[in-house]
């Protein structure tokens, strides 16, 4: 019986996928619907892993999905990092400090800065300054990235999924 192709290169690409998306300011915006930049990352490994199967190869499993989408996410969550690092090194508090300014225009367009306390207004005007990298921001993608880098993983399974040979019709006597 053939061997499956190995599964380390499709779930690097789709974890760079889910690692540009997730760490490239505003393009990480994708994210505030429910993670599909992390989903497609997961979808996008079983999808190059597909694309390596030959017609001799075993069929993709679900179990190969699953692995495929937590890898991806790991994968994703090292990419989004080093991206989010690098990113706030090069240029500093611009990002944050744009990003910041478009939340509380938002607020201030909605009239909840009005009814907001001095005291936490002033916090969260100092907390857009000096947005600092801490070890807080770059834990949770390690446990958010291939949780549903695995839901991606399912999705591209299902999808892409052999649907084994044709049901043949029953016979006549």
């Amino acid at each position: 019986m053939p061997e499956k192709p190995s599964k380390l290169m499709p779930a690097i690409y789709g974890g760079v996928i889910m690692g540009a998306i997730s760490g490239i300011p505003f393009l990480n915006f994708i994210n505030c619907l429910c993670c599909a930049g992390i989903i497609f990352g997961g979808f996008m490994a079983v999808f190059f892993y597909n694309k390596d199967l030959k017609p001799g190869d075993p069929p993709l499993m679900s179990s190969d999905a699953l692995q495929l989408g937590a890898l991806a996410g790991v994968f994703g969550a090292i990419t989004g990092d080093i991206l989010t690092v690098i990113l706030h090194f090069a240029l500093g508090n611009i990002v944050a400090g744009t990003t910041g300014g478009m939340i509380m225009s938002m607020y201030d367009r909605l009239g909840i800065l009005d009814k907001m306390p001095p005291e936490a207004l002033e916090q969260m005007q100092e907390g857009f300054k000096s947005q600092a990298l801490s070890a807080l921001a770059i834990i949770p993608p390690f446990i958010i990235d291939p949780l549903f880098g695995l839901i991606g993983g399912l999705i591209g399974g299902s999808v892409y999924k052999s649907k084994g040979p044709a049901a043949q019709p029953p016979a006549t006597v």
